[in-house]
């Protein structure tokens, strides 16, 4: 077998981990609002740090939960740069951050939107980053027993700091949103791709290996329905958003509604883009934790002794 079936192989086989692990990620980020606003939120949020992720030195010194970054590092983002990421319209993302507003979630500035203050410093933010530490962290051993972690010596990280959460959170948020802008592309808008995981995850639930890799090949027999009111219910949608969302999705043939529920599907001819986004899915897993193993967060966790021993 060649190197390129080798890697699609590969490929296919890290999907159904990352589609659980994407779905748990995003359930973690959302605390009381629903789907579309937990996306656009994780969007404002990595948008706001993106000065910090572009420079090493400062995720290491702003890595922990105790290391707040000062203000003047944030980074405002505009309304309709949100919308262009998200591929929604612009009059409907400007709604939905004006209710953010509202309620306090977001601020607006002259130069653009940032998550407010009190939403970092909020219990619920902080033990959902707690969340989203150990999800990643189970994620990356899931990774490296499937042979799609990094391999090598990883940077080392001061056995003295406590767990980088800040660090792991910021880079977790920036694979999140490349994850679900390449699903935008190939349905529509970030909604519908995160919609379409839940899906899958529910038509595929418990299989092994070998049954995902059969469901893949013919997704309509071999697919468990899931019921509207379920996925509505997993999403935090109304089941009148779901089905809105649910048309658009049949209407470019990645789902059909049957007596049992919904099931998604392959429209014709898809595989090859399927085949490129899954590739391009293992190229930014492999990108996060190369990042993640230069920045010495992998070593943290490589040796769990260090926080037996108190010393994180």
């Amino acid at each position: 077998m060649t190197v390129a079936k080798e890697r699609l192989k590969l490929a296919w086989r890290v999907a159904p981990a990352t589609i659980s692990f994407i779905l748990e990620v995003e359930a973690a980020s959302r605390n009381a609002r629903n789907l579309v606003d937990g996306l656009m939120l994780a969007a404002i949020l990595a948008a706001n740090v993106s000065a910090i992720n572009n420079d090493p030195d400062l995720q290491i010194a702003y890595a922990t939960l105790a290391d707040a970054p000062p203000e003047d590092l944030r980074r405002p983002v505009s309304i309709s740069a949100i919308a262009h990421s998200m591929r929604m319209p612009f009059e409907t993302v400007r709604r939905r951050i004006q209710a953010m507003v509202r309620a306090g979630v977001l601020e607006v500035t002259p130069k653009g939107v940032l998550v407010a203050s009190g939403v970092m410093r909020d219990p619920r933010f902080v033990g959902n980053a707690f969340v989203r530490h150990e999800l990643l962290k189970a994620f990356y051993f899931e990774m490296k027993a499937l042979g799609a972690a990094p391999v090598g010596s990883p940077g080392s990280y001061p056995s003295s700091r406590a767990p980088p959460l800040r660090l792991t959170n910021r880079l977790l948020f920036e694979y999140m949103l490349r994850a679900v802008d390449a699903l935008s592309v190939a349905v529509g808008d970030a909604t519908n791709g995160v919609l379409l995981l839940a899906m899958v995850r529910r038509n595929t639930d418990g299989f092994e290996s070998a049954e995902v890799a059969a469901w893949a090949q013919d997704p309509m027999n071999r697919g468990l329905p899931v019921r509207n009111g379920k996925l509505a219910s997993e999403l935090n949608l109304s089941t009148e958003t779901l089905r809105r969302y649910v048309i658009a999705l049949e209407a470019k043939g990645f789902c059909m509604r049957g007596r049992l529920g919904l099931l998604a599907t392959e429209p014709p001819g898809a595989r090859p883009a399927l085949d490129r986004l899954v590739l391009g899915n293992l190229t930014n897993v492999q990108r996060l934790f190369g990042r993640l193993s230069q920045l010495g967060a992998l070593s943290e966790w490589e040796a769990p002794e260090r926080l037996a021993s108190g010393a994180a």
